[in-house]
């Protein structure tokens, strides 16, 4: 991916397209979003230009002109009657405007998440990408709000502009060169917008961290070591030095910053706003020129179009800004996934076969697998064991295609990069090692979707096999009984073992060809694990399963067993072929038969 937008510069070109680019979605998620502001900024700015200005000119001349009420009331009227027509306009917008841009909220939220669903495991391991990718999210939402509202207040404040700038050309064109004074304060805004932002991304990666430390004190899956364990100290540590670099950022942009903002202040507040009063009481009451209401009115229209005109470049600066942030979620939804599926149809039936497959993770020294060859044939049951850290989990990940090797991996004689990556997918059931129960219905647990008519005999049937039919039957709603208690306080709350057997319950819920258990039942003791190893291999015995463990309850059901060590496919046969051969995988087993009833060598 590119470089962090942070540290690059932005082309004026580029700051129309992004620009233009978040306009199109806003106007694909609400249509009618833009026109209706635009709309409504016509009615609210002409209201108060006419009323604020001419009117009140008017108003202030008469009196000093000795015009009755009777004949100022009118005008009283019509300055109350555009208050009210401009405000009914800007609430109607607000209230309409609340509705749309929740639609463009989820919108852009939509296409980040389908981003994230459609890029490869290895994005989730790199820090930068996933930096960018929490951006995208956290920034997507603001960027519409903030290009909403500049471009509301560039039409509203252009408006407001040509008004009060009329005004000022009837009443005294010499007025005309203290409004220019706002805006040789621009440079000083684009510089601190620039240095706003760089401020504002450094500070987010800090963030990350202090958020994530504050996250474990609530979250109940870290409850119990938090209190078994000394990590409050230690990650209350983290969350003070996060908090500490953050304001240590802060102090380095700081005081460039206020410097800049007090420059920008100065021209306009002092140099403008007194020189203009100055000017305009002197011509009021030392020369006579100006009445009393020219006076007022001069004062506020050089003070409006000056803060209009220093605004109306800042909005330009506005847009400047918010393209750097959209940069970021457009470089991130530009990612092109480098693993993607071909075009080939997925043959109806063959083998799965390794040739010559090795891999390394990225930033990694050594290869976590290194030239392996295996062969998945049809309704086998294969047995791929090895101790923790042998790339018995790495290998599932490349079978699955959440990373691609170096070498082939075929099936049915067809390289897997060849086939349309969700119809390959399709071909598993697969149950992980570090799998997750949501906060959902049982029902969508077991099933991984959203149900349909006719499902639940089929969620039942899972359950029951999973051995978790009875439990279900005790609650109120069944199998729709919400998992975790994360939002739903009388949500189902289980043990590790009725959580594994959930998970599990996913295979039988599914008919595909290949089954895939990656030491789903490490909470289980060795005879849970034989007994549920031999009900799935039984239940699955048109498909090809394939256990992944480093205990070897089940080896015994396998037609072959792959002993990896180190990464190297070390040797492979059948469990009396192994043994025989008296290797690795035999001193293994013979190191733990201890542990297994009933089961020798």
């Amino acid at each position: 991916m590119k470089k962090d937008s942070e540290n690059q510069k932005i082309s004026f070109r580029r700051i129309i397209s992004n620009n233009v680019f978040m306009l199109r979605q806003i106007q694909q998620a609400a249509p009618f979003l833009i026109a209706a502001l635009l709309v409504t900024e016509v009615f609210n700015r002409l209201g108060w230009v006419f009323s604020d200005t001419y009117l009140m000119r008017y108003l202030l001349n008469g009196v000093e002109e000795g015009k009755s009420f009777r004949q100022l009331a009118p005008v009283l009227l019509y300055m109350l009657v555009g208050m009210v027509v401009s405000g009914l306009a800007f609430y109607g917008y607000e209230l309409y405007s609340r509705i749309r841009k929740t639609d463009v909220e989820r919108h852009l939220h939509l296409l980040v998440y389908q981003k994230a669903a459609a890029v490869e495991l290895g994005c989730y391991e790199n820090p930068a990408f996933y930096n960018r990718f929490v951006k995208a999210i956290e920034e997507c939402k603001k960027r519409a709000e903030t290009f909403e509202d500049t471009l509301r207040q560039l039409e509203g404040q252009t408006l407001s502009l040509i008004g009060n700038f009329a005004m000022i050309l009837a009443i005294d064109p010499v007025t005309l060169p203290f409004v220019l004074l706002p805006l040789l304060g621009v440079p000083l805004t684009a510089k601190k917008n620039r240095i706003r932002y760089t401020q504002k991304m450094k500070q987010k990666e800090e963030q990350r961290v202090e958020e994530y430390s504050r996250r474990t004190f609530y979250l109940a899956e870290y409850a119990k070591e938090l209190r078994l364990l000394p990590a409050p100290l230690f990650l209350l540590r983290r969350f003070r030095q996060s908090g500490e670099r953050i304001i240590a950022v802060i102090q380095k942009y700081g005081f460039s910053l206020a410097a800049l903002e007090y420059l920008e202040d100065i021209l306009a507040e002092v140099c403008m706003t007194l020189g203009i009063t100055a000017y305009a009481v002197w011509q009021t009451l030392g020369t006579g020129r100006m009445g009393y209401g020219d006076c007022m009115v001069i004062i506020n229209s050089v003070s409006i179009v000056g803060y209009m005109l220093r605004n109306y470049a800042g909005h330009f600066l506005a847009f400047q800004e918010n393209a750097l942030y959209i940069e970021n979620m457009r470089e991130f939804l530009a990612y092109t996934p480098q693993i993607t599926g071909g075009e080939t149809p997925v043959p109806q039936t063959g083998d799965l076969v390794l040739e010559d497959v090795s891999f390394r993770y990225e930033g990694a020294a050594e290869d976590t697998l290194r030239h392996v060859n295996m062969r998945f044939g049809a309704n086998e049951r294969v047995a791929i064991v090895g101790h923790n850290g042998a790339g018995k989990t790495t290998l599932v990940k490349l079978l699955l295609r959440l990373y691609d090797p170096v070498g082939t991996i075929r099936y049915g004689g067809v390289d897997i990069r060849n086939l349309p990556l969700s119809d390959y997918r399709e071909l598993f059931s697969s149950v992980m090692q570090d799998y997750k129960i949501f906060a959902l219905p049982a029902s969508e647990n077991v099933l991984r979707r959203s149900t349909k008519e006719g499902d639940a005999q089929i969620v039942s049937r899972a359950l029951e096999l999973a051995g978790l039919k009875d439990k279900f039957d005790t609650y109120e709603n069944g199998t729709d009984t919400i998992m975790t208690r994360e939002f739903d306080p009388n949500g189902a709350l289980f043990s590790g073992g009725e959580q594994q057997k959930l998970a599990i319950s996913h295979v039988y819920a599914k008919e595909n060809r290949f089954v895939i258990l990656d030491e789903p039942s490490s909470a289980l003791d060795p005879d849970g694990e034989y007994a549920l190893n031999q009900a799935i291999a039984s239940y699955a015995e048109d498909r090809t399963v394939i256990f992944i463990s480093h205990r070897l309850s089940s080896t015994r059901l396998a037609d072959r067993i792959y002993m990896f060590a180190d990464g190297v496919l070390a040797e492979y046969g059948t469990h009396e072929e192994l043994m025989q051969a008296n290797g690795k995988y035999a001193y293994m087993f013979r190191l733990q038969a201890e542990k297994y009833a009933g089961i020798s060598g």
